[in-house]
């Protein structure tokens, strides 16, 4: 596909059955070729309150997540226009101004793109025989729901929360790779369908969708388990700092804001009539204050020195045959940061990257790694920057507006006194960038990210 400059980059899709037609001029996306469901990965999701929207959001959830990777952003513009079509059951319910209304807000909000989605009735039952059986018990408003993957911030609020707690009390929902610590017979345990593309790939990577798939199979869980609290673990940096530091095009990222999930509890509640309560308590904590909490507990070291933050493509990230994290890119740098806040130990050989003091940028690779590119370089001006411009937020008088209007945001969102959520985010900030400082001085003035930023 050819844009011209000014022009935005479009895209119609329809989710089809198998053997349908689309209209002309749209692509098709075939359920069951496409986007795949497995059968014993949607056991994880029965429960005695299964019905067919259910399905309907699945099928939706994954064909958000193909459009959102199919369609690639410009070099010099980053909002797309996204047509979509959904077969669906229950047509006039999804076509319900409040649901639609809710649905394009909370996509539009979350990607930068615009998002024009319609349904048509779908024709056929699934071939998946789902809702018949249930493996938990449904109405227990206890439980709390946390999305669940290999991060830092995953694991440590997981564990936590089960701090003199039932084991049972938290469900954990599977939303990252496929490494897992529980038994087979655990909920949730995966994603219950996969989104295929052809031959040549995905060519979009910013994948901002994920957010609206991570939130809506954590809300989906609740729902089926008759619960109403969902637990995101993000801490503060990654919540509030992707909203907060801007780039030079980049539509600002929204995936663990709070705005964004109070987006998707109304999408939710126009959608099921149910309430779901997306809960940050770690919001106003930094990474290496979770950190910090997460190893005083009674546990092994390779519960947090094991976790994943890096989001370099695995094919780019191996030294000897072994997955290292790169140790460059923003994930990886806020990584490191909060190690040393923490006062946690790391090996280094964690990392590709494993001499962050070197003068040169090629001189703190690992021995042997030949695979420095210029967008690894690129990568890792960009996520030092990140970090250092959101470390300036708090003392730079020119940035006061704009955090007064994030924090008056914020407490629209959060029901706080506007007063209340700016002294927090300050706090946040002024710790934030204590921390940076501290780690850049244990750096040293000769090493290649500090004449970055010099």
């Amino acid at each position: 596909m050819n844009a011209l400059r000014g022009e935005r980059p479009t895209i119609h899709v329809s989710v089809m059955e198998a053997g349908g037609k689309p209209s002309d001029g749209w692509q098709a996306v075939e359920i069951g070729k496409s986007i795949v469901f497995r059968m014993k990965h949607l056991d994880d999701y029965r429960t005695k309150n299964w019905d067919n929207r259910i399905y309907d959001a699945l099928v939706l959830i994954a064909a958000v997540e193909y459009c959102d990777k199919t369609l690639k952003r410009l070099a010099w513009g980053w909002q797309r226009e996204i047509h979509l079509a959904v077969p669906v059951y229950d047509v006039a319910r999804w076509q319900d101004p409040e649901v639609a209304g809710a649905l394009s807000s909370a996509l539009k909000f979350l990607t930068g793109d615009e998002w024009r989605i319609s349904f048509f009735r779908r024709e056929r039952e699934p071939d998946e025989d789902v809702g018949r059986q249930s493996r938990l018990e449904f109405g227990d408003p206890g439980r709390i729901v946390t999305p669940f993957s290999d991060g830092l911030d995953s694991r440590a609020v997981a564990a936590l929360l089960s701090v003199g707690e039932k084991s049972d009390r938290l469900i954990r929902v599977r939303v990252g790779s496929k490494r897992d610590d529980r038994p087979e017979e655990a909920p949730f345990l995966n994603i219950p369908f996969a989104v295929k593309s052809g031959s040549d790939g995905f060519p979009e990577s910013s994948a901002r969708s994920r957010g609206f798939k991570f939130s809506f199979l954590s809300a989906i869980a609740a729902y089926l388990l008759g619960t109403h609290q969902v637990v995101m673990p993000e801490s503060g940096q990654g919540a509030l700092g992707p909203s907060l530091v801007q780039t030079s095009h980049g539509y600002e990222d929204y995936r663990n804001h709070p705005r964004f999930l109070g987006k998707m509890e109304r999408l939710f509640a126009a959608l099921f009539d149910y309430q779901v309560n997306y809960r940050l308590p770690r919001l106003w904590k930094t990474k290496g204050e979770t950190l910090h909490e997460f190893a005083a507990l009674p546990l092994e070291p390779k519960e947090w020195i094991d976790t994943k933050s890096c989001w370099q493509q695995n094919r780019n990230s191996s030294v000897g045959h072994k997955w290292r994290h790169c140790g460059i890119c923003a994930a990886c740098l806020l990584r490191r940061l909060s190690f040393h806040a923490a006062a946690v130990d790391e090996p280094k050989e964690n990392y590709i990257w494993e001499d962050l003091t070197a003068a040169e940028f090629t001189g703190g690779a690992a021995k042997g790694f030949d695979k420095i590119t210029g967008a690894m370089k690129q990568y890792a001006v960009a996520g030092a920057l990140h970090l250092d411009h959101l470390a300036e937020l708090r003392s730079g008088p020119l940035h006061r507006r704009r955090l007064t209007r994030h924090a008056w945001q914020l407490s629209e969102e959060l029901g706080m006194a506007h007063a209340e959520v700016e002294e927090k985010l300050f706090g946040l900030l002024e710790r934030h960038a204590l921390e940076w400082k501290a780690f850049m001085k244990d750096l040293g003035h000769k090493s290649f990210i500090a004449e970055w930023l010099a």
